[in-house]
């Protein structure tokens, strides 16, 4: 089974994410994965015409696409503009998904917070705890804002709130997640809830500086990339998958 995420696109007219994007769905067309699950930030500023640009290209897939919202996203617009992607649980509230596909159950919980930049799993609990209580399969657990301690000040203030609620929730639960993946960092990074991985996915438009113990901000010298997760019975192998800035064949 593989799964493929990508994340924090940052759609908007001066940027190049849409390029980007067009790169990172032309390779997926190819590679051919099972899912998809796009992990928040595909718009910046409402732009209207960027949530059906993306909603194109996603459509190109020949595989099931999910959709996570993240902190810079227009819910309204997401919702009416991306609905043929994919319908969510819910025409109204929070975005959340569930979705089986071959022994594997995907999960996204919509942890966005109106009008904040950081994310808050609490008052998503009980929704959790109802969509994992029947889970025999093995699931991957997808949110925007990550729920673990990065490392660099700036984005740590601004990540997922109450995860100590969200490992016991988990952990009362017949089987943990594989892992728990999100966006919202704009790098690869790696850690864990508790016994569980977590892993951030890098982003569609420009990294982030390696701001770690108050290092200078040195220059960016990460690509964009996204992840693929390959999942075999109850094993969990995900890969960077890094897209070059101009066509190397050119």
């Amino acid at each position: 089974m593989l799964v493929a995420q990508i994340s924090d696109i940052h759609a908007r007219p001066a940027l190049s994410s849409l390029q980007t994007l067009e790169r990172a769905i032309g390779w997926l067309r190819t590679f051919r994965p099972d899912a998809l699950v796009v992990t928040g930030d595909l718009v910046d500023d409402g732009w209207r015409q960027g949530y059906r640009l993306v909603a194109e290209s996603l459509r190109s897939l020949d595989c099931p696409v999910h959709l996570l919202p993240g902190n810079g996203d227009d819910l309204q617009l997401m919702r009416s503009e991306l609905a043929a992607v994919d319908p969510w649980i819910s025409a109204t509230g929070p975005m959340h998904f569930r979705a089986a596909i071959d022994g594997l159950t995907l999960f996204g919980v919509d942890v966005t917070v109106a009008g904040q930049s950081y994310g808050d799993v609490l008052p998503h609990l009980p929704w959790l705890m109802s969509a994992l209580a029947d889970v025999t399969a093995p699931a991957l657990l997808f949110m925007h804002q990550p729920p673990f301690r990065i490392g660099i000040e700036v984005l740590d203030q601004v990540g997922c709130r109450n995860s100590t609620a969200l490992l016991s929730t988990l952990k009362a639960m017949d089987r943990l997640p594989l892992a728990i993946l999100c966006g919202h960092v704009h790098r690869p990074a790696f850690g864990r809830l508790g016994s569980i991985p977590v892993q951030t996915c890098g982003s569609l438009a420009p990294p982030n500086p390696l701001l770690l113990e108050g290092r200078a901000d040195l220059p960016v010298i990460d690509a964009p990339s996204f992840l693929v997760h390959e999942v075999s019975d109850v094993r969990l192998v995900s890969h960077v998958v890094s897209i070059p800035t101009s066509d190397r064949s050119a």
